[in-house]
């Protein structure tokens, strides 16, 4: 990586001599509108600049630069000033920025830096741009960066929420005890009677009438429709005195 190409990168030297020559305040400014503000359009922007390169100009003079430093010292701030400006950088950004093109004008070290400053012109530039240009960088950066606005849009989502309370037990229905559908006797044959006849059948008539089943197995299934039917009667008389209690409470 070579050397920052500060030197004659915004002043010539015909242009550091106009400036050398220029003796009043307003010979001065109207050289520097323009050599070095004439990229500025707003014209508050315009003023501020002019009056930072006045006072470094006059700096520079307090200093005894020659030509070559004077041009390196406008290109520095300039070039700083325009970073910043350009990549919304903070100030410690800035600065960094600022430290590291002044360091590489400060040692002879070719191609990593050349040396146009001493140690003392660095000190001495380091703590005039502190005092003259970060000390207002909030107003600097005010004045020449783009004003940034955050549109907030907030999306509403819908939750399915639970009720907030539960009827009681004693508001509800009961719900009948579906029962399922008796099967239909087949139809009396001939030498058989009915319940209609006068004759009481006894047990199920679906399995008494079945043929030819053993009598083993005829037992069985009564045993067990036994059990069922008093299984369903326990649950009914259970259910029915629940509901019982709970007419009772309300």
């Amino acid at each position: 990586m070579g050397v920052p190409a500060l030197l004659w990168a915004e002043l010539t030297a015909e242009q550091v001599e106009r400036l050398e020559a220029a003796a009043t305040r307003e010979e001065v400014r109207g050289v520097l509108a323009e050599l070095c503000t004439s990229e500025a359009k707003h014209p508050q922007r315009r003023e501020i600049l002019l009056e930072l390169y006045f006072n470094l100009l006059h700096f520079s003079r307090q200093r005894r630069f020659g030509t070559e430093k004077t041009s390196v010292l406008f290109a520095l701030f300039k070039q700083t000033h325009e970073e910043m400006v350009d990549l919304f950088l903070t100030a410690q950004q800035t600065w960094a920025f600022f430290k590291a093109l002044l360091l590489a004008h400060a040692v002879q070290r070719p191609p990593y830096s050349v040396g146009v400053f001493s140690l003392e012109d660095v000190k001495a530039v380091a703590d005039y741009a502190l005092d003259h240009y970060f000390r207002h960088f909030g107003l600097f950066r005010y004045a020449f960066t783009m004003k940034h606005q955050k549109n907030l849009t907030l999306a509403t989502s819908t939750v399915e929420l639970p009720p907030a309370f539960f009827a009681p037990l004693s508001e509800g229905v009961p719900v009948e005890d579906e029962r399922e559908p008796e099967p239909e006797a087949p139809p009396a044959t001939e030498g058989e009677t009915t319940p209609s006849d006068g004759v009481a059948s006894a047990g199920p008539a679906p399995f008494e009438l079945q043929a030819d089943l053993p009598p083993e197995v005829l037992e069985a299934v009564k045993a067990q429709l036994s059990r069922l039917e008093s299984q369903h009667t326990a649950r009914t008389q259970k259910l029915e005195a629940h509901l019982a209690r709970l007419e009772a409470a309300a």
